[in-house]
């Protein structure tokens, strides 16, 4: 018996850590193909954006630098991103987006930026 609970507690967990998934609700009603777009993208390194970062819509101004990288200002914060995180396909959101994740011990990472209509 206790090893059935402790079976059945193992799967709840390693659940709860799936459920984190990187996906948000808002996106749960939005047209198949940008559900799509969102699941299919990778950085120039092959990095699935998605594996591990939500994706953020990001409405601020950015720069996209001669070198292929990224700069801008979120979050209290200057951000400069290389060129490999920065995707240059169409993006059919209208707006950029930004995949990134905030631990819980501050730590920032960042994945993927696409570009939107205006930088």
């Amino acid at each position: 018996m206790l090893l059935r609970v402790l079976w059945v507690s193992c799967c709840l967990g390693l659940m709860t850590l799936s459920a984190q998934a990187r996906w948000k609700e808002q996106y749960a009603n939005a047209p198949d193909a940008i559900k799509q777009w969102y699941s299919a993208q990778r950085n120039k390194n092959g990095g699935w954006c998605c594996d591990l970062a939500d994706g953020h819509a990001f409405y601020g101004k950015y720069t996209l630098n001669k070198d292929g990288s990224v700069e801008f200002d979120a979050k209290g914060a200057h951000h400069k991103l290389p060129d490999y995180m920065v995707l240059s396909g169409p993006n059919p959101t209208g707006h950029a987006v930004w995949w990134y994740t905030d631990q819980p011990d501050g730590v920032h990472h960042d994945y993927c930026f696409a570009l939107g209509a205006e930088g």
